[in-house]
Parts: C-alpha cells; structure tokens; sequence
C-alpha cells in the first residue's frame, strides 16, 4: 500500500508528494518544524509539541497559519492511513511560496508539510559513541527553525568517525546540546543538564525528564556543563523525540562511565511506563 503524505490540503503518495521550487523553505529554511513520536497509533505528548510549534511560528513571526486547531486530526489521518503504530510524524510550516526575495509579503500562504517515519522509538538501546566539535549553528538554535545545516556537518562527521551523535561546545568550552539531542550528565543520584539558553532548543523530552525525575524523588538541575566534566560524571545519557533516552558509552575516544547505581534505568523504565498507559 502506497505511503501517504499531507501537504497543502491535499493527501498524496509521498513519492508522488513535491512543493513548489518557489516554497521559502527551499530558498531561506524560512520554516520550523516539529517531530512527534507515535506509540500504539497515539501521538505522544502532542499538547507539549504543538506549544512548541505555536511559540516557534511566533518566533519567526509567521502570525498567518490558520489551521493548528486541524493539526491533530490531520496527523492522525497519516498514522491512520500508512498503518503507523510505532514511529515518528513529521510536521513542517514554511512562509509560503513566492519569488524568491528576502523579504517576505503577509499576502502569503503558509505551506504545509506532513509526513511518517516507521521507527521503534521506545527501546532501551545499547550505550553509544559520542564525539565533540565547536557549535557552529547561527545563534538562535532555539528556535525549532530547518535552518539545520550546522547539526547536519556535525551529525555526519559524527558519523565517518563511527559515532552516534556530536556534542557540541560554545566558545567558552561549556556544552549547548548535541547536534539532535539534549544532553543529561549523571553524578550522585542527581541528574544536570545545561540551561536553556538560545543555542539550545528547550526538548519535549528533556522537559518530561525533569517532570519524571520530580517524581521519582531523582534531584535535577540545570547547571553549565564543561566538555571535560564528561568523563567525571557517573554516566552520560542523551534525549530526543525520536530516541527518547540513550546512553553514552564513551567521546571521542575516551571511554565514559556506565551509571553504577542505575539511575538512567529507572528514569527509562518508568518513562516507558507513562508511554504505555499515554492516551493524547
């Protein structure tokens, strides 16, 4: 059965599925965009999500998108018609389509972009490889904007050096995030993560971790993490949409800590818990 995508009001097969060469995604990532996992044919912390989106619209100053509220419903005809139980949805808004001009028209509009990803997300996956690079991205990385050609280089030199993720630094040696993920340091039972700032994008995951972590009794903080702190600390883990919680086994090279008193565990464990029973 074909796979089907959603864009500008129309449910295509996706290989069939084109936006214009004009769209302002193409010419600027003048776009944002959000990832939301699916589990049991349910869309996960989707109220969370579409917060996300609705401050990343206003960020750009993209007022004119009339149609969040239709958001869901059309979500969910995707997972619905490409059978999608476990995995990922995709949602992009771009400005619009017009001739290519910095400057943008509110005449304009939005253009629409919705598609799925058969993953299995929730797994406990085996500890991977990190490396670390300065952070090269343009300076509003809070913004969930496309414009992600920086965590692209990263993520794929990452990846010729046989490694899972990059995490990367500012100029003063303290960490932002990674280049798709979140990063969490554990050490004493306590769990710390770097402040949100606007090099780093404020997760979906990372702020059910903290609310996991409330009740669980785990203390969390957030605290300025230097890249050397990473090999003191009693485990290292990273978290995202679409990986929920991995742990690190080592960076660039230099071999990481495993979480003596299992503590990444615990918080996994009793994530999948909440996911299991989730409903909207």
């Amino acid at each position: 059965m074909p796979k089907l995508a959603y864009i500008n009001g129309r449910y295509l097969n996706e290989k069939d599925a084109k936006i214009s060469v004009n769209d302002r995604s193409i010419h600027f990532s003048d776009s944002i965009y959000e990832v939301v996992a699916v589990y049991n044919y349910k869309l996960v912390f989707w109220k969370e999500h579409i917060n996300r989106l609705k401050k990343s619209l206003k960020l750009i100053n993209l007022n004119n998108f009339q149609n969040l509220q239709l958001l869901f419903f059309k979500c969910n005809e995707i997972i619905k018609a490409n059978n999608l139980d476990e995995g990922l949805i995709y949602i992009q808004i771009s400005r619009g389509i017009a001739s290519r001009n910095h400057n943008w028209s509110n005449d304009i509009s939005p253009s629409l972009i919705i598609s799925s990803l058969h993953k299995q997300v929730f797994k406990n996956t085996k500890p991977v490889s990190l490396i670390s690079s300065e952070d090269i991205r343009w300076k509003c990385s809070y913004i969930k904007s496309t414009s992600l050609l920086g965590n692209v280089l990263l993520k794929q030199k990452a990846l010729k050096k046989k490694a899972f993720e990059c995490v990367m630094y500012d100029k003063k040696g303290l960490i932002t995030e990674a280049t798709t993920s979140n990063i969490w340091i554990i050490k004493n039972k306590e769990i710390y993560t770097p402040p949100l700032k606007k090099n780093i994008l404020a997760g979906v995951t990372r702020k059910k971790v903290f609310e996991i972590s409330k009740i669980l009794g785990i203390k969390s903080h957030e605290k300025e993490i230097k890249l050397e702190y990473l090999s003191k600390a009693d485990a290292v883990f990273l978290t995202n949409s679409s990986s929920l919680m991995v742990m690190a086994k080592k960076i660039d090279n230099l071999k990481l800590r495993l979480d003596k008193d299992n503590i990444y565990n615990i918080i996994f464990n009793k994530f999948i818990e909440i996911i299991n029973s989730y409903d909207k």
